[in-house]
């Protein structure tokens, strides 16, 4: 009886370890890119909101959809074009990122430095603070800015700062270090839509919080004084916008 009891055991035993081999077998395979042989299809037409699309890459090359045991597949950068939705590629864990995604908020200067670009014309342009005690109060509650060098009159100065729709969220404080009020306007670039507008009265700031710039691919700073009078002098003091963050 012993032995007969001893057998089962072995064999449950050799079972219940068979079924944990294939699992781990079968994790492996499905965790591993498999080789398949599908068929490109140019000729499929695409519809959306009655609208032909034509797909392209992030170099601006045309894709195609392809088709595999009777199924359609879209390349996923040109749906998310279509459709509007920021995607990102995490290469480090092989992770497609489509909408908005949970991250720590970071400084828009380290997210978009590389990518700044100025529009500013003849008018002075904003600038990265990197000295902490350029920043109003002596830079004891703020780590980051950009600012106007000046604003010449009532002219406007601006500057644009590459997001490729990566971020859906920004928020700053703003500073008006000028006589004047000043008026400070965060812009998408490409559609000229005011995404966030404040008048700063002189000597104050004001905090804007989770600005949505869902889909935003390039964003506008734009700063002028209201109520400057027509005299000889030509600049004024500095707008701040400190710790510009998105996520």
């Amino acid at each position: 009886m012993k032995r007969i009891m001893l057998i089962v055991i072995i064999v449950i035993a050799a079972i219940v370890m068979a079924v944990m081999v294939m699992a781990a077998i079968g994790d492996t395979a499905m965790a591993r890119s498999i080789q398949i042989q599908a068929t490109l299809s140019p000729d499929i037409t695409i519809r959306y909101n009655g609208e032909v699309q034509a797909f392209t890459d992030a170099g601006g090359n045309a894709v195609y959809p392809i088709t595999y045991n009777g199924t359609t597949y879209l390349p996923l950068r040109a749906v998310s074009d279509m459709l509007d939705l920021p995607v990102n590629w995490v290469g480090e864990t092989r992770t497609v990122e489509l909408g908005a995604t949970a991250s720590q908020p970071k400084s828009l200067l380290a997210a978009t430095d590389a990518g700044r670009k100025t529009t500013s014309g003849n008018v002075s342009q904003w600038v990265k603070v990197q000295n902490r005690g350029e920043l109003p109060g002596g830079g004891v509650a703020h780590t980051d800015a950009i600012k106007t060098d000046s604003i010449y009159m009532t002219q406007q100065t601006k500057s644009v700062f590459k997001l490729d729709r990566q971020y859906a969220a920004l928020s700053f404080t703003a500073y008006n270090t000028s006589e004047y009020v000043a008026r400070v306007q965060v812009i998408n670039a490409a559609t000229q839509a005011v995404l966030w507008s404040a008048n700063i009265e002189p000597g104050t700031s004001i905090l804007a919080p989770n600005i949505n710039i869902l889909a935003t691919m390039e964003l506008e700073f734009a700063a002028n004084l209201i109520g400057v009078p027509l005299r000889g002098e030509h600049y004024y003091n500095a707008v701040y916008i400190c710790d510009p963050l998105v996520k």
